[in-house]
């Protein structure tokens, strides 16, 4: 399944600390958009010049240095989109890009930046591209970016507007749009066969990279200090949409809780034949955190 994910709970958002859809606790800013948290306030349907007078122009903003082309600025529910160039002036490679998309509250500025489960990874030379749909019909701005680690965390992105025609539907079917990457090709994108603890901040053990369909695996370790014991730590699917390691994660509806000494273990079984990626992840305040890792059944 290619695009969009429609549920409410994963941001996609892998190894970066980004700015969460959900649980706003205060005045954020994105792209000089004050976004505020307020609840259910009323989605407005800006008009092209409104969102360029907001920040999200025709053709990408390049503010953050880098460049950005986009394939098209109007195109139909789930029709391919492109955006590719040069990653923001200072990005490292393998760094995740993060799509977000700016639904306003108000013709002057105001709204929420949500993320949309659609990322890229930044290649070795700087450049990325990343292919994509859109289920969600209407015109809106969106930013392609992520958020810098540090004491003054800096987001860097590029923000531009789309308009998507037709009606919203459900997604095509994952045997039409999905893409199957290889062993390397997860590793590069991050996931690999002992897990990738980069930004995890805890530890995490897999007891096979390589198992029969159905055969029970188990992920352990010790949480990160950021997740308080009691929560909950969500299972995702890695579903490409290239070859080059872009896509977006989709919730497994497996979880497990962290206990009173900071350990988890979770243990599953996927029955589906194939390599694929998977993450481990929880949000905390404004924060995405996730451990990845591949797992191929036979």
């Amino acid at each position: 399944m290619r695009g969009e994910c429609h549920n409410n709970g994963y941001s996609g958002v892998m190894r970066i600390r980004a700015i969460a859809a959900i649980g706003f606790s205060s005045a954020l800013l994105f792209s000089g958009v004050a976004v505020s948290a307020h609840a259910a306030p009323e989605i407005l349907q800006l008009t092209s010049q409104q969102l360029t007078d907001s920040g999200f122009p025709k053709k990408p903003t390049t503010g953050a240095g880098g460049s950005a082309t986009l394939s098209t600025n109007t195109a139909a529910v789930w029709e391919d989109i492109t955006i590719s160039g040069q990653a923001p002036t200072g990005t490292k490679p393998g760094q995740l890009l993060t799509l977000y998309r700016y639904y306003p509250t108000s013709t002057t500025g105001d709204g929420q930046v949500k993320p949309l489960n659609i990322t890229t990874p930044v290649g070795p030379r700087g450049n990325y591209n990343l292919h994509f749909q859109l289920g969600y019909p209407g015109t809106y701005g969106y930013a392609l970016g992520y958020e810098t680690a540090g004491p003054t965390p800096e987001t860097l992105e590029f923000t531009f507007q789309i308009t998507t025609t037709g009606t919203a539907t459900n997604p095509p079917a994952p045997r039409d749009t999905a893409v199957v990457l290889t062993s390397r090709q997860l590793t590069k994108a991050g996931f690999t066969r002992t897990p990738n603890v980069n930004g995890w901040g805890g530890t995490a053990n897999l007891s096979a990279s390589r198992v029969k369909a159905g055969a029970p695996v188990t992920i352990s370790g010790t949480a990160p200090a950021e997740i308080k014991p009691g929560s909950l730590l969500n299972l995702a699917r890695f579903v490409a949409t290239d070859k080059k390691g872009s896509g977006h994660m989709s919730p497994l509806n497996i979880v497990t809780r962290v206990n009173s000494d900071q350990t988890y273990s979770l243990t599953f079984e996927i029955n589906e034949v194939g390599v694929y990626g998977y993450n481990l992840y929880q949000f905390v305040g404004e924060e995405t955190i996730t451990v990845e890792f591949q797992l191929r059944t036979t």
